[in-house]
């Protein structure tokens, strides 16, 4: 008998990191996949991310609405606890043996809690990672209610150990968001040009800003500066609208003022593949999105990361790192990474070389029984 594993998405960027370990799932003679579907891929301002996944071919199994309903904290939190009450209802129906999360987004949280409460064990994805803020706290919390960790990077191992968990749970894998890369499933400079009426030979900045949620009262300015320097540069700009963390839509109104005004084209997401392609031959990624430090590290793009989020996180020498949201710094740091578009950076294998998945999914055919993997204590 085939083994249930659930899988939850909550966002586009997500979704596409989890992609190569969903189809190895569903190739698997033993494992049985359950796909759980939630967040930004159920909202129209987003456009509607659930259809991507149901073009890929993968069958939807669970629908969790857990947007919250404003901009503020307490909005977050009031949809984390729907999402733990949706998750359970969900976890009832199926009974899965296994649970698959991601990372640090409130719509893992409330899988990991879920499913720790019904005695269903959790398998994390990138924990031990280093950032800031409200990701901070869930990823490491999320740790902790798991009972089998792949982790995507030596230290990150480490990390998870010196928490007190088991060894043989702790598996070094390499991130699965280098695996789609690594098979070459890339949009080419043509398609691309032709897709989002850009020119490829001329310089163009990917922007993708995210709220950091312990300073969201200040999103709106943060933006404001990072705009403010790009417009000064007057060359091709992509961005794409920001999660659904406390002070996005602050972030989403400026971004939208600016695409009226200037050559800015904004988009509520991206194909996996467009993004790929735009991160791979586009002058500099811009802003705050943990991609820029592991996909971007493979791929070679130069990066100007702005402000905290990110801060601690590892990285290659492709990313230039502005502490403060100063228009003036930003902008010196655009101007460089003009110069580094010429460079060419050493290969980066800090996140793994593309085999990830197949990694993750032939640890989780040799499980052992439930039981075993529900019982856990700290190993010091």
């Amino acid at each position: 008998m085939k083994r249930k594993v659930t899988v939850t998405t909550g966002t586009r960027a997500e979704y596409g990191i989890l992609r190569p370990i969903l189809r190895e799932i569903r190739k698997s003679k033993n494992l049985e996949l359950h796909l759980l579907v939630a967040g930004t891929h159920l909202s129209k301002k987003y456009g509607y991310t659930i259809n991507e996944i149901k073009s890929d071919g993968f069958s939807i199994h669970g629908k969790i609405r857990i947007m919250p309903n404003g901009n503020e904290p307490y909005h977050m939190s009031i949809a984390l606890g729907k999402g733990v009450i949706q998750f359970s209802k969900i976890f009832k129906k199926i009974k899965p043996d296994i649970n698959i999360i991601l990372g640090d987004r409130d719509e893992s949280l409330a899988s990991a809690l879920a499913a720790s409460h019904m005695n269903i064990p959790n398998a994390h994805i990138h924990g031990g990672d280093v950032s800031q803020g409200l990701d901070e706290y869930i990823r490491h919390a999320i740790t902790k209610l798991s009972n089998i960790h792949f982790a995507a990077t030596k230290k990150s191992k480490e990390r998870i150990l010196r928490m007190g968990e088991d060894p043989k749970r702790v598996i070094l894998t390499g991130s699965p968001s280098i695996d789609e890369v690594a098979q070459s499933e890339i949009s080419a400079k043509k398609e691309l040009e032709k897709k989002y009426d850009i020119d490829l030979s001329k310089p163009l900045f990917l922007l993708v800003q995210h709220s950091i949620t312990s300073e969201y009262e200040k999103s709106k300015e943060q933006i404001q500066q990072t705009l403010n320097a790009l417009v000064k540069l007057r060359h091709q700009t992509i961005s794409i609208l920001p999660n659904s963390d406390a002070g996005h839509t602050d972030i989403v109104t400026q971004l939208k003022k600016h695409s009226k005004k200037y050559d800015f084209k904004t988009y509520p997401s991206l194909p996996r593949k467009d993004y790929l392609g735009l991160m791979k031959y586009c002058t500099a990624l811009v802003g705050n999105s943990s991609s820029g430090l592991i996909e971007g590290s493979y791929l070679n793009t130069s990066v100007v990361n702005i402000g905290s989020r990110q801060m601690g996180r590892e990285h290659g020498r492709n990313v230039i790192f502005v502490k403060k949201f100063s228009e003036t710094v930003i902008l010196q740091a655009l101007k460089k990474s003009l110069k580094m578009k010429s460079r060419h950076f050493k290969n980066n294998y800090i996140y793994g070389n593309g085999n990830a998945s197949k990694k993750i999914v032939k640890f989780l055919e040799k499980l052992p029984p439930n039981e075993e993997l529900i019982n856990k204590q700290l190993t010091y």
